[in-house]
């Protein structure tokens, strides 16, 4: 069985072949061999009988991880975590957690994960990819460089690295394969084969419009929505907005929302702090979780009253949300004008102005209209990426 591979492969990796010496690990005094070394004692120490239960329990949570299935998953992947302490299990633990859309309970456990199994490559790549797609590339980095001092040859870390040193990153080939899978499972039902995802949009606070850039829709009319859990939904160009660049589009069922989503009463300042959250594009509809990047809203650009987005940003489509410190949802970035600097922000008050009823259906934007513009406290910044998981969208097509 796969999982009895991958079990065989964490022992190898943690205290030597069958029959190896424990305490030849041991000697080594390095927390990380002494871990991997109480792992291959544990798992030496267990019946057959326990071992292919595990496995067993790998595969049940594997499986319904695949069908979206977080609790099921949860709950067998625990069980196995009751048999064998083992980096493949906790690795597993995270990735329910990110597809049950709970990041900071993903980061939290991940960083368990990376620091208590340090000998197996697995938990801090996967650790150091949650830091970066949450807006924390720095730390990313360090955690990468440590890897890579203790496993210098492991093509995994080579690929890792290259990913999120490509300002693009894309889980790819060895970077899909359990236990690490640095992606979600997804929904695929109706998406021909022809399908890709061209790039990001909005889930607005009713769970049933978005918001999406007109560059992306397709002139065939085959439009699908889908958010970091991997829902997926058709959907239906409803208006066409052309003087600020967006249609709103319908799904045809009602994605999940983020608790507390809301539009902000007002539009951002110049050089306040902001987070932009995007999916890259790919020639076909894999699944991703987005990517958040930081920085400071710029000026106003021209006489529009639009605002220059002010982040760098990699070359793409753009259109995902932009939030402010408050967490709270300011517009969504589009792409810049000819000859008008860079990329800029669609605020608030000109989706407002331009959706009108659209936007007076949902409770959270009426209430926050009607209120005047009032100081938020700060939100961390892993909360305004686990919004992000269900408010940003991927914009898949086909022609």
């Amino acid at each position: 069985m796969k999982a009895i591979a991958v079990l065989l492969a964490t022992i190898l990796l943690a205290g030597g072949a069958p029959g190896s010496s424990v305490g030849e690990e041991v000697k080594r005094q390095s927390p990380a061999s002494q871990a991997g070394a109480e792992a291959a004692r544990e798992a030496k120490a267990l019946p057959a009988t326990r071992l292919v239960e595990r496995a067993s329990f790998l595969d049940t949570g594997e499986a319904a991880l695949a069908r979206l299935d977080t609790a099921a998953a949860l709950n067998a992947f625990e069980r196995a975590a009751q048999i064998l302490h083992a980096a493949d299990t906790e690795i597993a633990l995270v990735r329910s957690h990110m597809q049950a859309g709970d990041y900071r309970r993903a980061l939290a456990f991940g960083a368990h994960t990376a620091g208590a199994h340090l000998d197996v490559a697995g938990g801090p790549l996967l650790y150091a990819w949650l830091l970066h797609l949450g807006g924390q590339p720095a730390i990313a980095r360090r955690v990468l460089i440590d890897t890579e001092a203790r496993n210098p040859s492991d093509r995994l870390v080579r690929a890792v690295q290259a990913q999120l040193g490509s300002g693009a990153p894309r889980a790819t080939d060895g970077l899909l394969t359990p236990p690490l899978r640095l992606a979600p499972y997804a929904e695929a039902k109706g998406l021909p084969p022809s399908a890709r995802v061209a790039g990001s949009a909005v889930l607005l606070p009713d769970g049933i419009t978005a918001v999406v850039p007109l560059s992306l829709l397709p002139r065939s009319g085959r439009l699908w929505l889908r958010n970091g859990l991997g829902r997926l939904a058709r959907a239906s160009v409803e208006k066409r907005l052309t003087a600020i660049g967006v249609a709103l589009v319908r799904l045809e069922r009602t994605l999940p929302l983020a608790n507390e989503l809301s539009l902000a009463a007002g539009n951002a300042f110049p050089g306040s702090a902001v987070f932009a959250v995007e999916y890259v594009g790919a020639s076909n509809a894999e699944a991703a979780w987005p990517v958040l990047r930081t920085g400071f809203l710029g000026s106003a650009s021209g006489d529009s009253g639009e605002r220059l987005l002010g982040i760098d940003m990699p070359a793409g489509t753009r259109g995902g949300p932009v939030f402010d410190a408050a967490g709270q949802l300011i517009g969504l970035a589009l792409p810049g004008r000819a000859g008008k600097g860079g990329e800029r922000l669609l605020a608030a008050s000109q989706l407002r102005e331009a959706l009108g009823p659209a936007l007076a259906g949902a409770p959270l934007a009426a209430r926050d209209a009607a209120q005047p513009p009032v100081a938020r406290p700060r939100e961390g910044v892993d909360k305004i990426y686990e919004a992000s998981l269900r408010s940003a969208l991927q914009v898949i097509t086909a022609p």
